[in-house]
């Protein structure tokens, strides 16, 4: 299961965050929360790291979280 995020929530982003997180470990990578909210290029390439991976979910998680990344920036 996966969280789409509502721009309204804040406490969506979070849950969005987690499930990000939990999905790539279940890929057999391991994210760092803080530094995918402060690294861009970190978080660039965990994000292509996932739209590469053949699981559905991540790849919609991470779709959802690159947008989420963008508007933090702005």
């Amino acid at each position: 299961m996966h969280t789409i995020h509502t721009h309204d929530d804040p406490g969506s982003q979070l849950l969005l965050e987690v499930d990000f997180k939990w999905l790539m470990a279940g890929q057999g990578y391991a994210v760092d929360p803080d530094r995918l909210l402060h690294d861009p290029a970190y978080a660039d390439t965990c994000l292509q790291c996932a739209q590469r991976s053949n699981c559905t979910a991540l790849q919609d998680c991470a779709l959802n979280l690159r947008e989420v990344l963008a508007q933090a920036v702005h």
